[in-house]
C-alpha cells in the first residue's frame, strides 16, 4: 500500500501528518485520512503529490 507523508509549505516545510491514504478537497479545505481512519482538516491547496517519494505537499492560501 502507498501511504503518504503530508507536508505544509508556509515559508518552510513542516510535516503535518503521516500514513495518509486519502486526501479529499472541499473548496479551500482539505481532509486527510490515515490508514487507521484518523482524520485532520486543514485549509490550503495541494501544491504537489509525488508517489515515488510518498509525499504530498500542501500550501497555505
Amino acid at each position: 500500500m502507498c501511504e503518504l507523508r503530508v507536508f505544509m509549505e508556509n515559508g518552510n516545510r513542516e510535516q503535518i501528518m503521516d500514513d495518509v491514504v486519502r486526501i479529499k478537497v472541499n473548496g479551500g479545505s482539505i481532509t486527510l485520512v490515515t490508514l487507521l481512519g484518523e482524520t485532520r482538516q486543514v485549509s490550503g491547496a495541494i501544491k504537489e503529490i509525488d508517489i515515488t517519494k510518498q509525499e504530498a505537499v500542501l500550501k497555505r492560501k
